[in-house]
């Protein structure tokens, strides 16, 4: 399991664009958050078309694409990294961007470059028997994501093809901050009565007492949009302590 239910402590996810701002920055970025105690992180590939993510994100994307960003570059850092951090690192990114290299090559090259699991926000789980296959066949935890309007049925099925565990996303809509806090726990008991993964909310996390009330019905929290604009604010005002500062503050009391 990427996200431990057994532990007494929460889990945190953190999401970063893959060289946002430069591919120096994120590889400085993922061992800072590892020592900071992040249990997963989630790189965002840069693609031209995504449409799950908020202004913050894609923004942040296509800064990255612009600047030479690949799939490849991406993976080339975390081959590195892999041995010298423990967190878990997964992959985010969008289906075609993945299906050019390849399905077999790609998940290959996600198994020998370090990267633990995969999350793809456009491919349903309908239609995802060939890749989900694949992904197991290679010890990758596959990552779908639920709505508080996915019908039982959705639930089911996406919980049987995730491992790691299920990405339950806080409210209808792209990602970004937001300011007033969703009332989850329904929907959280909802997933619960259906699958025993561990749950992780996101979208729109961006302060300790969002953390906190999301905390208290899921096993772990995903923050993305919030640690994005963190770094942009700073891109040359010391990015990295400062996007550490604020997850440390995220995580208190927590």
């Amino acid at each position: 399991m990427l996200v431990n239910q057994n532990d007494k402590k929460s889990s945190f996810i953190v999401y970063i664009t893959g060289g946002f701002p430069d591919l120096k920055t994120t590889k400085e970025l993922i061992i800072a958050l590892d020592k900071a105690g992040v249990d997963v992180i989630e790189i965002g590939v840069p693609f031209s078309d995504p449409v799950a993510d908020g202004p913050t994100i894609q923004e942040s994307g296509f800064f990255a694409l612009q600047r030479g960003v690949t799939l490849k570059k991406i993976l080339k850092l975390t081959k590195e990294l892999r041995g010298k951090i423990n967190a878990a690192v997964v992959l985010m990114g969008y289906y075609n961007s993945f299906l050019k290299h390849g399905l077999i090559k790609f998940v290959t090259s996600c198994k020998t470059n370090g990267i633990d699991g995969i999350i793809i926000p456009d491919l349903i789980p309908e239609e995802s028997c060939v890749f989900s296959k694949l992904a197991k066949a290679n010890g990758l935890s596959m990552v779908f994501l639920v709505s508080p309007n996915s019908t039982e049925k959705r639930i089911r099925l996406a919980a049987s093809l995730s491992s790691g565990f299920l990405y339950c996303v806080s409210v209808k809509g792209i990602t970004g901050q937001r300011k007033n806090i969703p009332n989850i726990g329904k929907y959280i008991s909802k997933v619960r009565k259906i699958t025993n993964l561990p749950l992780a909310v996101g979208f729109g996390i961006s302060n300790n007492a969002q953390a906190k009330h999301f905390l208290k019905s899921a096993d772990g929290v995903i923050i993305g949009s919030a640690v994005i604009k963190v770094i942009k604010d700073n891109i040359k005002k010391n990015a990295v302590k400062k996007v550490v500062r604020f997850i440390k503050s995220l995580r208190k009391g927590v």
